[in-house]
């Protein structure tokens, strides 16, 4: 598999746990264990973490993608870091509630980075 199929698969899976995390944000959940779906949030943040992991494992192919900057590739990796650290810390809470999911959701560097890898995936790798 080549580096840029297996970042846009990365892509991919980011893309399918941030749906998750917007759609239980919306649910208005004060525990995380309410309902059918409350406790597979968890499974959806260590998704967005370890796709995370791989697309910044995998950064360097985007650096000898030409006309890609290193200033853009740095942007990205430091905001993948600041979204991992939130991530993780949401995990390390006994209860991840929608209000908490729905503030990380809103938060510039999520927004920033989600928005960073949909242009990898649309402008740099197509």
């Amino acid at each position: 598999m080549t580096d840029s199929t297996e970042i846009r698969k990365n892509i991919e899976q980011i893309e399918e746990a941030y749906e998750y995390m917007l759609a239980y944000a919306a649910q208005g959940r004060a525990d995380e264990g309410a309902g059918p779906d409350g406790a597979h949030i968890r499974t959806f943040l260590v998704q967005f973490i370890d796709a995370t992991d791989k697309i910044l494992a995998t950064s360097d192919h985007l650096n000898a993608t030409p006309p890609v900057s290193k200033a853009f590739v740095d942007a990205l990796k430091k905001d993948a870091e600041t979204v991992k650290s939130v991530m993780s810390i949401m995990l390390g809470k006994d209860n991840v509630s929608s209000e908490m999911v729905d503030n990380a959701n809103g938060l510039i560097s999520v927004r920033s980075y989600l928005t960073a890898l949909f242009f990898v995936d649309k402008a740099i790798l197509s």
